[in-house]
């Protein structure tokens, strides 16, 4: 009984009061190892054939099916979690976040972001400016940063080509500006002057949303392993 209780509050603890969900994945999985070998205690009266086809059937008994049901579980959690809040600052989380230089390429697969209707954004301009100006190794730090990272789309928006952007003679001073030492979250958001890498950018709420000088955040609150990610409708020019 009392691994059964412990499997249970383990499980509760990761459906609702965990900060990552690293910390649901092994809370949830190290009950069902221990509701698993609960069971295996109350069996051992019986033979040994009876034990081996409940040891297979258990999914307990086995490091595959204690990760698959304890990441199901903790993603269950954190998503009633989110619903059950409400609050303006929850962080998107993947299961297992990333550096900035590996989440930006991803615009498919399960580390790929949404933004609305839109679909899945995609950063290749904003790789290739990182890399054309040397800033790349910067995103690899410990951090934590925030960058404010326009989609492809938002380069468009501005009408910015690749090449306009990587010929551009202020390019450095440009994405510099899109990022933000120190982590700020969307419930920090308010009329402010943020200093970023580039020099000061004004941060205002209005009709459209929150502003970094004229260009939207679309989406805010992309947890990245070194930092948090905001995408932007536009490009923050000086």
């Amino acid at each position: 009984m009392p691994s059964k209780m412990s499997g249970l509050m383990l499980a509760g603890i990761a459906a609702y009061g965990t900060s990552t969900v690293y910390t649901a994945f092994t809370a949830v999985g190290g009950g069902l190892a221990g509701l698993s070998k609960g069971r295996s205690v109350s069996n051992r009266g019986s033979s040994s054939s009876q034990q081996s086809s409940r040891s297979e059937a258990s999914f307990g008994t086995s490091t595959t099916g204690v990760c698959v049901l304890g990441a199901a579980a903790a993603a269950l959690g954190v998503a009633a979690g989110r619903r059950s809040s409400g609050r303006q600052g929850e962080v998107s989380r993947a299961a297992n976040p990333r550096k900035f230089n590996e989440q930006l390429p991803c615009s498919s697969g399960p580390f790929s972001v949404t933004v609305g209707k839109a679909g899945p954004s995609s950063f290749s301009i904003l790789i290739a400016g990182l890399e054309k100006a040397g800033l790349t190794s910067a995103l690899d730090g410990d951090g934590p940063f925030t960058l404010f990272a326009p989609d492809d789309k938002a380069f468009e928006a501005a009408g910015l080509t690749a090449e306009a952007v990587l010929a551009h003679p202020d390019l450095v001073t440009i994405l510099k500006m899109h990022v933000l030492p120190g982590a700020i979250v969307a419930k920090g958001f308010k009329n402010q002057t943020v200093e970023t890498l580039g020099g000061p950018v004004t941060m205002r709420k209005g009709v459209k949303g929150v502003m970094m000088n004229k260009a939207v955040i679309n989406k805010a609150d992309v947890e990245i392993a070194n930092g948090i990610m905001h995408i932007l409708g536009g490009v923050i020019l000086p």
